[in-house]
């Protein structure tokens, strides 16, 4: 934690709702209804943990922060409740009475903030925002959003226009109008690069990447050959996979930019091998254990824009999990939890004894940049900051690799020899000059 000098006297008392002279009450919404139980079954339980997974390295990081940071006086407690809503539904566009009335619940349990992960989305932490409750941590928001949102909501990014700046940026600087060296087929690797551009059809992400093509062409000169939007479904759809292969075969597509749902890419790699088709991919970096579930022959040509993921014991989340707890067992997701509640910890310490939203905001705005080599890329402040993220490097998916997040074969490794490439919107990525991935400069 950034040092700050023990505090003596009052701290105010009750300045806000969910804060007492010795509480922060934080909520936690466990999303086990039906449809978030079917996605977890397809995908995987041991991929995300358990609930009651979670809530253990939630409580056990909580309770080394509550003694860590300076609150003043005060400690943070964890209030978990069943969820009525569920991100499937929420993420999908519906949802909105039961987010609703899950905010609503979060009120009544007394929250000054909610930090829900996974379950948190646009419609909960809208609703959430509208009960006057901070949500740190809602996934992939628009930079717009959270403007509109403040002083309520944030995240530790990239929220979802930097993730479509990143990849429009590697495409536009270090793929485009250059041979298609990483494709899959050997006829494609002398082509210069076809870009396509594979999105699901939700608000969600129309919200971002519906100006991505226009992007790649003012910034970069690239023409996009096909822009592609699919109806979003957790649970996919492997007709509309083999209609979006084929189109994006049809166009002459060496390299397809996947901004896809987690499940997609399953049924596109496996259209793909039924198709002949063996381009390029560009995904968006989710974490180790999803990106074994496409078809590893294909997912082997795969470029992401991201953080590479550090040894278990040089990572932050790991260790100080450790200390909280030294024999219990770690969830799959640990540095998933760590980073929202550590950003809420920063903040919370930075607003001071006076603890009400407003001084939260500010002392967000507040606070320093990180020093260089964290496992979150680099984090940067100042007013009218919601989401810090300001760095990414570029990665290559090697089945081969042993992933340092669960010790399974299948990790992304650094392209580029690892650098780390500051301001997301205007990188150092050298332009023009093919990516040194896949342990080399070619296939």
């Amino acid at each position: 934690p950034i040092c700050q000098p023990a505090f003596h006297g009052d701290n105010g008392g009750a300045t806000a709702p969910g804060v007492t002279a010795k509480t922060i009450t934080v909520t936690y919404r466990e999303a086990i209804t039906g449809p978030v139980a079917a996605a977890i079954g397809s995908i995987g339980a041991s991929l995300v943990g358990s609930n009651a997974q979670t809530l253990a390295a939630m409580r056990a990081y909580i309770s080394i922060f509550n003694r860590s940071f300076e609150l003043y006086g005060r400690h943070v407690v964890l209030k978990p409740f069943l969820a009525h809503g569920d991100f499937i539904t929420e993420e999908s566009g519906g949802g909105q009475a039961q987010a609703q009335q899950d905010a609503d619940t979060a009120k009544s349990l007394g929250a000054f903030a909610d930090v829900s992960l996974l379950a948190s989305t646009i419609p909960y932490a809208q609703a959430l925002a509208q009960q006057h409750v901070i949500t740190v941590g809602a996934p992939y928001v628009s930079t717009a959003f959270l403007e509109q949102n403040a002083p309520y909501v944030y995240m530790p990014g990239p929220d979802c226009n930097k993730l479509t700046t990143v990849s429009d940026t590697i495409i536009g600087r270090s793929l485009a109008h250059m041979p298609a060296v990483f494709a899959g087929s050997p006829a494609l690797r002398h082509r210069q690069r076809v870009i396509g551009v594979v999105a699901p059809d939700n608000p969600i992400y129309n919200a971002c990447d519906g100006n991505s093509a226009q992007l790649l062409a003012q910034r970069f000169g690239v023409h996009v050959a096909t822009f592609i939007r699919y109806p979003f479904s957790i649970a996919g759809d492997a007709q509309d996979a083999a209609n979006m292969v084929a189109q994006l075969k049809a166009k002459g597509v060496t390299t397809v930019f996947c901004g896809c749902d987690p499940e997609t890419p399953i049924y596109m790699t496996k259209a793909a091998n039924q198709q002949d088709y063996h381009p390029e991919w560009i995904s968006l970096n989710i974490a180790d254990p999803y990106n074994r579930l496409p078809d590893q022959a294909q997912w082997s040509h795969d470029i992401a824009g991201g953080q590479v993921l550090l040894a278990e014991g040089d990572q932050e989340a790991y260790r100080v999990l450790r200390m909280a707890d030294p024999t219990g067992p770690v969830v799959a997701s640990y540095a998933s939890i760590y980073e929202p509640l550590l950003l809420l910890f920063d903040a919370l310490q930075a607003a001071g004894p006076d603890l009400t939203p407003s001084t939260f905001e500010h002392g967000f705005w507040s606070l320093p940049p990180s020093l260089p080599g964290g496992m979150y890329g680099q984090w940067k402040f100042g007013p009218g900051t919601f989401d810090p993220s300001a760095s990414f490097q570029v990665e290559w998916w090697d089945p081969h690799a042993v992933s340092p997040a669960d010790g399974k074969l299948g990790a992304y490794r650094p392209c580029n020899g690892g650098k780390e490439y500051a301001d997301v919107g205007q990188p150092a990525l050298p332009a023009g000059r093919q990516l040194q991935c896949f342990d080399r400069g070619g296939p």
